[in-house]
């Protein structure tokens, strides 16, 4: 996360901070000494001695962010490091507190309670009809001011209130920022922040300076937890579309006379465009009593707004738009989700909104049968189609639908320790070339060649004629698959 001079400056009140703070940009995210030599970056808060900083300076420690200063009244330098490392352990640790309730399915209150040592006044949180959604904990009834109260005690003010402040401020749901209600409407000043998505008013919070005027630093606080909620309504909101489009998609590729219609009008809203490029990623884990589906599902919902992320069965099906985000862009972000979790996944082949959706979610649902399923790869569909269709067709092809070549081979190899059904694999896998095959088969030229001369015989077929070729070359596949 990224905190302002205003946050510091509040974090080292003890050293009784002189601040010089102009710009107060959220962007300090590291902090290191300073040293003439040291070359300045804009995310860093630099610590060192006036003199450092000055020819003509003394031994008070001075905190600069560029052109914002604390300059503190001790010469403690390494008091005052190892107190700006604490505020950033601290901040840091509730950032990844709050991002972890984010991605986990958390309430309001949640949000709340987990910022506690953050806030350090009542606040509260109200839905565009003033209804109580959640507030600090560690005030209850009796210890704020009357309306505090109502909020906690109904749910929300009384009418007469909420006439006063429709007169009073009409269009408040259109403020932005940070905006102050004085005590003519209020029992205290109180501090207001509105969250909003798509010109749509999602409610306010409200934070009071119960027991002494607030910090600039505080507000800055406050605008940081402000943030994290304006993130929970987007991803709120994004859950309650995902939920729908879920539902869907799984209705679609489960059923292959489902109507795709409402599925492509609402991907149609949410900004796909009809010449769009779609391709099915599904994924799975070789471990299944160890499966997160959910859990994975709703995480990449969140992080990658170009996928459509559904649990499937025992599977996390992905239908992603490469049109906005290119194929190999998709499996670079993939990958590290994979490793972490420990899946693997399968790519289709990509198609259009106006396609049948079954049919291309079956391919890569078949394909993903016969990878080699290693935890962190991502196998591309159609390097499996053809072990799929030899699969397939040997449930169905008899024996004798099969070049009778290969049995003779097989008889002859066995009556005289010969090696032709295998060479002439080989041969006709490799497409005929004499290099390649006598590498695989680790013989020298001279001697393939005379085995191929020899097989000619046996075979009495024309190797040149493509035809028979892929009858041959299928016939083997099959007898190969088998043994699979």
């Amino acid at each position: 996360m990224k905190l302002s001079m205003q946050i510091f400056a509040n974090w080292l009140k003890n050293y009784q901070a002189e601040a010089q703070i102009t710009s107060n940009r959220f962007e300090i995210e590291a902090v290191r000494l300073f040293s003439p030599e040291v070359t300045l970056n804009e995310n860093t808060l630099y610590i060192g001695r006036l003199k450092d900083f000055f020819r003509n300076g003394n031994d008070r420690i001075l905190c600069a962010h560029r052109n914002d200063v604390l300059l503190l009244h001790t010469t403690d330098l390494d008091g005052v490091l190892n107190c700006v490392l604490d505020g950033l352990t601290f901040y840091t640790s509730w950032d990844n507190t709050m991002m972890n309730l984010l991605t986990s399915g958390a309430m309001l209150q949640d949000l709340f309670d987990a910022s506690k040592a953050v806030l350090g006044r009542p606040a509260f949180l109200l839905d565009p009809y003033q209804r109580h959604l959640a507030h600090t904990s560690n005030y209850g009834i009796g210890e704020v001011d009357h309306l505090w109260d109502l909020i906690l005690e109904f749910g929300s003010c009384d009418m007469d209130f909420l006439l006063k402040l429709n007169r009073t401020d009409p269009g408040r749901a259109k403020r932005k920022g940070l905006y102050v209600y004085e005590t003519a409407l209020l029992p205290h000043k109180a501090y207001n922040h509105n969250f909003s998505l798509n010109g749509n008013f999602l409610g306010s919070a409200t934070m009071i300076p119960l027991h002494g005027p607030i910090t600039d630093g505080e507000l800055d606080c406050f605008l940081l937890f402000c943030s994290y909620i304006q993130k929970w309504f987007e991803i709120h909101i994004q859950e309650q579309h995902a939920l729908i489009l879920e539902s869907q998609l799984r209705t679609v590729i489960s059923d292959p006379d489902a109507n795709a219609d409402d599925l492509r009008r609402r991907l149609l809203l949410l900004g796909f465009q009809e010449t769009d490029r779609l391709i099915f990623i599904k994924l799975d884990a070789p471990l299944k009593p160890y499966n997160i589906n959910e859990h994975l599902s709703r995480s990449l919902n969140i992080a990658f707004p170009h996928m459509l992320a559904a649990t499937i069965e025992l599977s996390v099906c992905l239908l992603c738009n490469v049109s906005r985000c290119s194929l190999e862009e998709t499996k670079q972000q993939l990958v590290p989700w994979l490793k972490n979790s420990k899946y693997y996944g399968t790519v289709g082949t990509c198609f259009s909104l106006w396609d049948s959706i079954y049919d291309f979610y079956r391919y890569v649902k078949v394909t993903s049968l016969y990878v080699k399923k290693e935890a962190g790869m991502l196998y591309d569909g159609k390097d499996y189609v053809l072990p799929y269709l030899f699969s397939e067709m040997k449930h169905t092809a008899a024996p004798t639908l099969l070049h009778p070549a290969l049995s003779l081979l097989t008889e002859y190899d066995k009556q005289h320790h010969t090696d032709f059904y295998e060479t002439l694999y080989a041969y006709l896998k490799n497409d005929r070339s004499i290099a390649d095959t006598a590498r695989a088969m680790n013989l020298h030229r001279n001697t393939l060649l005379y085995r191929l001369k020899r097989l000619e015989e046996l075979v009495a077929e024309d190797l040149e004629d493509s035809m028979v070729r892929l009858y041959l070359l299928l016939s083997f596949e099959i007898e190969k698959s088998k043994d699979a």
